[in-house]
């Protein structure tokens, strides 16, 4: 257990304590924007490689158990997720590794809906497998997942405003890091036509997929909760 937790403290402390904090300038500045990414991006590959290793050789130690009342919640969750990445991942926005300057960007797709789509979706589906997984082990894998999903885009919107100062509160004000919160607000709509049919499409296939080879996979049946 002491691997995973030191896997999982230093997956957090790569993104808090050096891509979300002070430190990220002079790095960048002696390393250079570009090469920064690379080695960041290969980094927190082997963080979560080192995450699933050390999770699997974790010893099994019950807290709550298999909470399958919580299953189909679980579902609800993972069929967000499923539509929620790929449809985000097909619009540009800010906050895709900083690609695209917030001052050309309108709000458009699920970038109306949340300007976070990628770490939501994230973080839904650390939260889907931690409600349903009473293990000690499963906590700290699917916890650290879901909280760097759902509290991450905090930092990160701290970090691209300091960064583009008044285009970056422009492009904000269009959009929300909770979903549908600017839609409700009225600062935006949904705009059905504007998500991708093919982010759907792929979603749903994604979604289709992990639910036939769950079990065949990782173990455990998603639908167990309706005796099948």
């Amino acid at each position: 257990m002491e691997n995973l937790t030191l896997a999982c403290l230093f997956f957090l402390a790569m993104h808090w304590l050096i891509s979300g904090s002070p430190l990220r300038a002079p790095i960048v500045k002696v390393l250079g924007e570009n090469l920064f990414k690379i080695l960041f991006s290969i980094t927190i590959f082997i963080s979560l490689t080192w995450m699933v290793i050390a999770f699997q050789a974790a010893p099994i130690l019950t807290t709550w158990g298999k909470a399958e009342s919580l299953q189909p919640l679980s579902l609800i969750l993972m069929f967000i997720v499923c539509l929620i990445l790929p449809t985000s991942a097909l619009n540009k926005n800010p906050t895709t590794m900083g690609l695209f300057p917030p001052d050309q960007i309108t709000a458009r797709g699920m970038v109306r809906v949340t300007r976070h789509g990628g770490l939501i979706g994230l973080g839904l589906w650390g939260l889907a497998h931690f409600i349903v997984n009473g293990d000690w082990a499963s906590h700290l894998l699917y916890g650290t997942i879901a909280f760097e999903g759902l509290i991450a885009p905090l930092n990160l919107d701290r970090k691209y405003r300091a960064r583009y100062g008044e285009a970056w509160e422009k492009f904000s004000a269009q959009t929300s890091y909770l979903p549908f919160v600017a839609i409700l607000a009225g600062r935006n709509k949904l705009v059905f036509s504007e998500i991708s049919k093919w982010g759907l499409l792929i979603g749903l296939a994604l979604f289709c997929t992990l639910l036939y080879f769950h079990q065949t996979w990782f173990g455990s049946n998603p639908l167990a909760f309706l005796g099948l």
